[in-house]
């Protein structure tokens, strides 16, 4: 006999392991969290550099990739996405950015009501813990998401910030205060030099309550649909046997971008052409369901350094290699704790837009990005000392899609995400590729800078560029936006603000996918936030008072209970493999 449980979350990454935490904080709330991977608990993905070698790893890693990109070369370019307890906050960079206020203003013009700045300020501060005590009033302490600084932050990597300061951009110090402008070092989700995620600090202490229960491994095959309303879940477990549990409220889906949607039209929750060539029964024909994909295309660049300058490169090969392992093994410290980019800056490549268009990502490091960049090979540094600059197009204007492959839930989804493929997003990326040369040529730079190797000097004009790049454009790894949030007259929009699915009654979608478009900055955060006042709006709870956007000062009628039950994980947390699964499920 199949069990029953009040909620059904679909999905164990940030949004999916924030909500379930939130939700379970009331005891009376029996949930069933359904997770396509495993355990988190792995030296890949608990050793902050691990990310390199975790993202193409299959047991970390749903494989996905996109058909034929035109300004790829023609190449197929991989999309990892987290299939691990934790989902992709479990095998990303780590970076803690929030985006422009200008973005989520953008929302709410896109009929997202509730969704403003002001009124996400309160989730983002819950959602935080920031470790600088005098932060202020824009950020907040005690939440499962760490806002640390760079413990050890390299001396090439301080270069950057100088050489982007000599080149004319703003020194931040706070990315996060509502418009990330100039460059400084990021802040990221990391601990006693450990990476510090949503399993770790959301998901566990959830775990340990009565009333959460876990299914690893489970590939959700169906939402089962009657009446017009979600009524249960049915999957394949990892030795093919099926599963099915019933929702007493409701079913909550929360796959990520690439696969929510081909969730939703599994169960025939789709474009009704679509589902009908597969022959697939159309339970609600939305044609916007798979579509509206967008993610950041992202472009590195590199430099030989001269020798004897500092780098990555000498700590990640051979003895070097060794040695920060010995260090880290002993003291949590050195090169292994680096994550995914110490330098950031955001700069504007059109005066008009009220945010910067293009974010960069910096590290003294570089080697085989071509065939990282292709997928499937893990990163390997070069034998001579060298940095990284790569910057991306924050809000694409391209528009891809999400389709199946077929009606097996087994088979991968077909991906065209058509990057480029609007002109204002070449001539944006053009600008952010040029100006990574223009600080690399600040004195800062200048000084440490044998040659810059990728595409190198003879590359220049716009033409020389499209062509060079298309070897090495890649996934900044933010997809987003295929379950579009939007008001009722958008035929397009696939959930309401409040998250439920249009014309299915007990379902709802919480994760990237209901995002109307992509956020200036990195998707983790945001993502941990949707699923924090997701569970605001299936508990029917009041939202917290808008923070004021213009001071950050709080208001006095915030009630701290609201957000009772999630708080960050201590050193000893439970362990995944002890905790209560449903084994007759």
């Amino acid at each position: 006999m199949a069990a029953s449980f009040d909620y059904i979350v679909i999905g164990a990454g940030s949004a999916g392991g924030m909500l379930a935490s939130r939700l379970s904080a009331d005891r009376r709330n029996r949930v069933l969290l359904l997770e396509g991977g495993g355990s988190h608990r792995h030296p890949l993905v608990s050793i902050p550099v691990g990310w390199g070698q975790a993202l193409y790893n299959p047991q970390f890693s749903w494989g996905h990739a996109t058909e034929p990109e035109r300004w790829a070369a023609g190449r197929r370019i991989a999309l990892p996405r987290g299939k691990v307890l934790g989902g992709s906050s479990s095998i990303n960079g780590m970076l803690y950015v929030r985006g422009d206020r200008a973005d989520y203003a953008s929302w709410v013009a896109h009929g997202a009501r509730g969704w403003s700045w002001p009124e996400l300020l309160p989730y983002f501060r819950h959602t935080e813990d920031q470790e600088r005590p005098d932060a202020g009033t824009w950020h907040g302490r005690g939440g499962p998401l760490p806002a640390s600084d760079l413990r050890e932050p390299q001396a090439v990597s301080r270069a950057m910030v100088d050489a982007a300061v000599q080149g004319g951009l703003r020194r931040c110090a706070d990315f996060n205060d509502g418009h990330p402008d100039g460059a400084g070092l990021f802040q990221a989700n990391l601990r006693r030099g450990r990476r510090s995620s949503i399993a770790v600090n959301a998901i566990e202490p959830a775990l340990a309550r009565p009333n959460v229960s876990l299914r690893p491994w489970a590939l959700v095959t169906r939402i089962e649909l009657a009446d017009g309303r979600a009524v249960g879940v049915q999957w394949r477990n990892a030795d093919g046997t099926p599963g099915h549990a019933s929702a007493r409220a409701e079913v909550l889906l929360c796959a990520g971008a690439l696969q929510s949607p081909q969730v939703l039209m599994l169960s025939g929750i789709g474009p009704a052409g679509h589902l009908r060539e597969l022959g697939i029964p159309v339970r609600r024909d939305l044609p916007g369901v798979g579509a509206n994909l967008q993610d950041h295309a992202i472009v590195p660049m590199s430099w030989r350094l001269h020798s004897g300058v500092p780098s990555l490169n000498e700590h990640y090969r051979g003895r070097g290699l060794i040695g920060s392992l010995l260090r880290y093994a002993f003291c949590h410290r050195g090169p292994m704790t680096v994550p995914g980019a110490e330098f950031g800056a955001w700069l504007s490549s059109d005066p008009s837009l009220p945010y910067n268009d293009i974010e960069v990502h910096g590290l003294p490091a570089s080697g085989d990005i071509e065939a990282f960049m292709a997928g499937g090979k893990a990163y390997r540094a070069e034998a001579y000392p060298g940095m990284t600059l790569a910057p991306y197009q924050v809000r694409p204007y391209s528009r891809g899609s999400v389709r199946l492959r077929s009606a097996d839930a087994g088979d991968l989804a077909v991906i065209r995400m058509n990057y480029l493929d609007d002109e204002r997003d070449r001539r944006a990326l053009l600008h952010g590729l040029r100006s990574m040369r223009r600080i690399a040529a600040q004195p800062a730079l200048a000084a440490l800078i044998d040659a810059e190797t990728r595409p190198g000097p003879r590359v220049e004009s716009d033409a020389e560029w499209l062509d060079w790049l298309g070897g090495y454009l890649g996934s900044g790894h933010h997809a987003s936006c295929t379950c579009r949030m939007g008001a009722a007259d958008d035929p397009l929009a696939v959930v309401t603000p409040d998250l439920k699915l249009r014309g299915v009654d007990g379902l709802r979608v919480i994760d990237a996918s209901v995002m109307p478009h992509l956020i200036s900055g990195n998707t983790n955060a945001i993502s941990v936030v949707i699923g924090d006042k997701g569970a605001d709006l299936v508990l029917g709870r009041p939202a917290p008072m808008p923070i004021d956007a213009g001071t950050g000062a709080l208001p006095s009628a915030v009630d701290p209970s609201l957000w009772s039950g999630c708080t960050r994980a201590q050193s000893s947390p439970q362990p995944v493999t002890a905790v209560r699964t449903e084994p007759n499920l």
